[in-house]
């Protein structure tokens, strides 16, 4: 009776150890992956974006807010989980309009302009991305490249130009292409399936259509014209890692 008791009691642990719960149990205990085990997360996000390094268009936009949804997943590792994860990213962001800049650079077909307001660039990224997480103690940072699509639209430009009290319009030319990104990150596992994240990234739009200000009433005179110029992002962005499932 006593030796059926123990043989049922090591079927028992053998079960345990081999389902998936027992599996992340054990995961979860490499010190240098901070909470992290393998299976599906979704990441979701605000983020701050900003125009950098470009000529042109790109200066009569300002940092704008975006929010951003990332799914990822990670598989499993020798020591728990392993090292690369992989998803698929999707961010919003609206850029509001620069009028200083905008009147100071832009000369219309009718001179001179005094005023100048508009409604928000929509900028839209999505692609795929590999994360390379960096084992360490109490926290986890991570590197990742992106690779996927860009789509720019600037809002119509209404503007008024000096000794006149006619308004003008002029419509920047919409931008589209793929893009490459590079992103360096750090999580904090907070409590269960929950954790907190924080990244920088810089993505490089190959948007090399854009022709400057061209629409109604309106003309690209100054150095400020963009042809055919590309779209640099840089991005902060801090957030909630959810791991799926159980």
């Amino acid at each position: 009776m006593h030796v059926r008791s123990v043989v049922a009691a090591l079927v028992l642990m053998i079960t345990a150890a081999a389902s998936p719960s027992a599996a992340r149990a054990q995961a979860s205990t490499d010190p240098l992956a901070d909470g992290l085990v393998p299976g599906d997360y979704l990441r979701v996000g605000v983020s701050s974006v900003t125009p950098i390094g470009g000529g042109g268009s790109l200066k009569d936009w300002k940092r704008g807010a975006g929010f951003g949804v990332l799914y990822e997943n990670w598989d499993q590792g020798n020591t728990g989980v392993g090292r690369i994860g992989y998803g698929f990213m999707l961010d919003y962001s609206l850029l509001p309009f620069n009028p200083d800049h905008f009147v100071s650079e832009f000369i219309s077909p009718f001179g001179p302009i005094s005023s100048a307001s508009a409604k928000k660039t929509q900028v839209i990224q999505g692609g795929l991305n590999i994360r390379i997480r960096v084992p360490a103690p109490f926290i986890m940072p991570s590197v990742s490249f992106g690779v996927g699509f860009l789509d720019w639209r600037p809002g119509e430009i209404t503007y008024q130009p000096i000794g006149t009290t006619t308004t003008q319009t002029a419509k920047q030319q919409h931008r589209a292409g793929g893009l490459l990104s590079a992103t360096g990150a750090l999580d904090k596992h907070i409590y269960d399936r929950f954790g907190i994240f924080g990244e920088a990234s810089y993505t490089y739009g190959f948007t090399s259509f854009g022709q400057g200000l061209a629409g109604s009433g309106s003309a690209c005179l100054t150095s400020g014209c963009d042809l055919l110029k590309n779209t640099p992002l840089g991005t902060i962005r801090g957030g909630l890692r959810v791991k799926l499932g159980r």
